[in-house]
């Protein structure tokens, strides 16, 4: 997967697009810090941060995710393939609230989907959950 902001790469690279924004929330990539809009791409690798708002991504397995205020959140890996036998999607919750609905890669290949926090690592066994995680 190739994190980064141009041409073919950054498409290749790219895992969701930024469905709804309430407040200000923003993508951290390549040392910058870009606020998101609606239609904004979310690339492997992105670190999302939402101050007083909160954000709705669909990513292109047709996962969604909604994300609380004050979140950290990174989007460590994500490669949907399945043709080529590649599903993987790996979420880093550092603080914050974060929704999940399941896409096609959690039914093709529950085992791939985890979202880790700093204290436990969820792996994806249902349809839908919320995790939690307090911090600065």
């Amino acid at each position: 997967m190739i994190a980064g902001t141009g041409g073919a790469q950054a498409q290749e690279g790219q895992a969701a697009l930024v469905k709804v924004v309430d407040g200000q929330a923003f993508a951290l990539r390549a040392d910058q810090r870009n606020e998101l809009d609606v239609g904004a791409p979310i690339f492997v690798e992105d670190v999302v941060e939402t101050e007083s708002g909160s954000v709705g991504l669909t990513f292109k397995d047709g996962s969604r995710i909604s994300i609380g205020p004050n979140s950290r959140i990174q989007f460590t890996e994500f490669d949907f393939s399945p043709t080529e036998g590649r599903l993987a999607f790996i979420i880093d919750v550092f603080r914050g609230t974060l929704h999940y609905i399941s896409g096609v890669i959690a039914k093709l290949s529950p085992d791939a989907v985890k979202v880790r926090t700093p204290v436990a690592t969820v792996a994806v066994r249902g349809t839908r959950f919320l995790v939690e995680v307090e911090g600065e």
